[in-house]
């Protein structure tokens, strides 16, 4: 975990993110991949070495989580991803073993959950860990990210935290045990412009990671103390500001978090002077493709 001091001073405020694309396979993922893993073969579900089918709709961190399990466990992995998402993504989960049915994006922003059900309803004995309706999603960050968080504050306190909303996993499990914590703490869920996650309302957007426009079964709506919709260019300047800046590498979902701590820093919706948490996700290497030939510019 560090302080963005470049940013920080820029803001008027303090910011921590915590790196997690220092864990395998580059993301925070891994963790519930793990977490997801480890809970049905406690349950029974799952045998290790049996060559069993985990099928789950991702569109990539998670599935090279899982991936990556499956290599080391002796799972089959088949992942569901819509055919927009990052060919580096892609590339990688093949690399790790992965089988790939690409969806039809154009049949909405979650097309690869449709046509994950689809291959389930075909394929019975396959088993689907379901991210967004796994309790172990949640528990595996309070269990694991956010007690490392909080051995890193060593008692500093956080007035405001601040997450996007996929699966709704890391919001809930360190929104819940942060505010244990802290009291007082705000938690503040990140969405696409023109989305109202918590109204059910979607719109086609381009910043992978963040919401469908469906409330998750794991998400914890009481612990939301409000939303912050950005927009893809702020992500993608954001990008480019931080990884000039603070030499920071992170990827868009990641560029959303601190775009939205910015407004709120601004908008007077955190005390002045407050102190910001959030995660960065993961590296830019995987959304190289929403720079293009500009990359340098």
């Amino acid at each position: 975990m560090v302080r963005l001091s470049k940013f920080s001073s820029a803001i008027g405020s303090t910011v921590y993110v915590k790196l997690e694309q220092f864990n395998p396979g580059g993301s925070h993922k891994v963790r519930i991949a793990l977490g997801m893993i480890h809970d049905a073969e406690r349950r029974g579900v799952l045998t290790r070495g049996s060559g069993q089918t985990i099928l789950e709709p991702s569109g990539g961190n998670t599935g090279i989580g899982l991936a990556i399990a499956g290599a080391l466990y002796g799972y089959r992995v088949l992942l569901v991803i819509p055919d927009n998402y990052s060919k580096e993504k892609q590339a990688i989960l093949r690399l790790y073993g992965a089988d790939i049915v690409l969806s039809d994006a154009r049949r909405g922003n979650n097309s690869h959950g449709e046509k994950a059900l689809e291959i389930l309803l075909e394929h019975p004995d396959y088993v689907m860990l379901n991210q967004q309706r796994n309790p172990a999603n949640p528990r595996t960050h309070q269990e694991t990210t956010a007690r490392e968080i909080l051995a890193d504050l060593r008692g500093e306190p956080i007035d405001c935290f601040v997450g996007g909303i996929g699966t709704g996993g890391h919001i809930t499990g360190l929104g819940q045990e942060l505010r244990k914590a802290f009291p007082q703490l705000q938690v503040m869920g990140v969405e696409p412009e023109g989305c109202d996650l918590l109204h059910n309302k979607s719109v086609r957007h381009d910043i992978q990671g963040l919401s469908v426009g469906i409330i998750p079964d794991v998400l914890d709506v009481s612990v939301l103390d409000g939303m912050v919709q950005v927009g893809r260019e702020a992500c993608v300047a954001m990008v480019r500001r931080i990884m000039r800046t603070e030499g920071v590498s992170l990827g868009i979902s990641s560029a959303a978090n601190l775009a939205a701590i910015e407004m709120l820093a601004a908008g007077g919706r955190v005390r002045r002077g407050g102190t910001f948490l959030t995660l960065v996700y993961d590296g830019v290497e995987q959304y190289l493709g929403y720079f293009g030939s500009q990359a340098n510019a």
